[in-house]
């Protein structure tokens, strides 16, 4: 013991530790796999470290739904499909905005004009006149027919006569225009106009 007690030195007991550590990790080495050495496909999920796959290697559709995300698909409870926006009832979308189906009796503008902007109020914000544009584009590509004698516009043109409005009228299917003037005695058949709502 006294012999070997002698040969105990620092050096002689760092080195050993170095062997030891040395060769422990050349066989920690030896028993891991690396990347090459496994086939492609050839792993399950329970082969693989938590959080080691990127987006382009999962199957989205095989995904359920994150649960702190299940209202996700919803906005303040409401569901896609009632976001979307739609006619009311009566009417049918051409240029962005929803046409009345039916035409109104005869009025003048200014009554007509009041007919419209109080329509389902206070449900929506109401309606309004037709511009030339949107009437003639219904009357285009809709089944909507022009009522006899013409339909008002929302376009207006100074008279002649003090305090007195020209409204102009498509007068035919073609687009064909007059005018008339803001007077119930001259009134017009009308419709109304209303932006889609969800």
């Amino acid at each position: 013991m006294r012999r070997i007690r002698g040969k105990f030195t620092y050096a002689n007991v760092v080195a050993t530790l170095a062997l030891f550590i040395a060769l422990g990790g050349s066989s920690y080495a030896a028993l891991s796999i690396g990347g090459r050495d496994v086939r492609n496909n050839s792993l399950t999920y329970r082969d693989l470290k938590r959080d080691t796959l990127g987006g382009s290697r999962i199957k989205e559709s095989r995904l359920g739904t994150v649960k702190r995300a299940r209202n996700a698909l919803k906005l303040d409870g409401l569901t896609a499909q009632r976001l979307l926006l739609k006619c009311p009832a009566g009417t049918l979308p051409t240029s962005d905005v929803c046409v009345e189906v039916a035409a109104r009796p005869p009025a003048g503008y200014s009554t007509a004009e009041g007919i419209c902007s109080r329509a389902e109020t206070p449900r929506t914000p109401g309606r309004r006149l037709p511009s030339y544009a949107e009437l003639r584009t219904a009357l285009n590509y809709t089944e909507i027919s022009l009522a006899p004698g013409g339909e008002l516009t929302n376009h207006i043109y100074p008279n002649n006569e003090p305090n007195q409005l020209n409204v102009l009228v498509i007068t035919s299917d073609g687009g064909s225009v007059g005018l008339t003037q803001d007077n119930d005695a001259f009134g017009k058949a009308f419709r109304c106009v209303a932006d889609p709502l969800n």
